[in-house]
């Protein structure tokens, strides 16, 4: 994570070096990915950038942490609106975060995919196995809903949720609008999964 160093640093400078890291991520997967095109790009000195940050894994985690954030806010808006429906939520999650996600940068969110090894190799917090996210959320999920086997199993379930949830926001991500098939299709694999754990 960012050294104190990083966030004393002026707002123009953080995202000047965030802008420059984003697309560097977003063009290139994460081993291809240089340093040195950063440092480059966001006009800074070699020595400056590990002042801020370990290493390259240490600056791509802030990165990911960024979207953790935007999934994050937009779940548990969908999960308050829906009454703690955790179904409900993912229905709704997908169009609001596709909608944030539109707004910045959709390259890096689709390469973090091709990056998902190493993702989970190195922290197991991130993407379809994010705990810490299914903890933001449960105190407001409505385990009632449930059947004994799916409250036994939420960490399953919600892993299995997340993995269509970014499986079909890449899909969308790379058409120019929302595409209504793919929604459907989405709904249709969530109500599969919910007939099997709703009471």
């Amino acid at each position: 994570m960012p050294s104190d160093t990083f966030l004393r640093l002026s707002e123009e400078k953080r995202t000047k070096l965030i802008e420059a890291s984003f697309n560097e991520f977003g063009t290139y997967n994460f081993n291809e990915a240089s340093i040195n095109r950063i440092i480059k790009t966001a006009g800074i000195p070699r020595g400056s950038f590990y002042m801020y940050f370990e290493d390259k894994k240490d600056l791509y985690f802030y990165l990911l942490e960024q979207y953790s954030q935007i999934l994050c806010t937009n779940m548990k808006m969908a999960l308050i609106k829906n009454n703690g429906n955790i179904f409900l939520m993912f229905k709704d999650a997908i169009k609001q975060c596709y909608e944030s996600l539109k707004k910045c940068h959709t390259d890096f969110f689709k390469k973090s995919i091709e990056n998902i090894t190493m993702i989970e190799e190195s922290r197991k917090t991130f993407g379809f196995r994010d705990k810490h996210l299914l903890h933001e959320l449960i105190p407001n999920i409505n385990l009632e809903i449930l059947n004994d086997n799916a409250k036994k199993h939420i960490e399953t379930i919600f892993t299995i949720n997340m993995h269509l949830l970014m499986v079909n926001l890449i899909k969308l991500l790379k058409k120019e609008k929302l595409d209504k098939c793919i929604i459907e299709n989405y709904y249709e694999q969530l109500e599969i999964i919910k007939s099997g754990a709703k009471k």
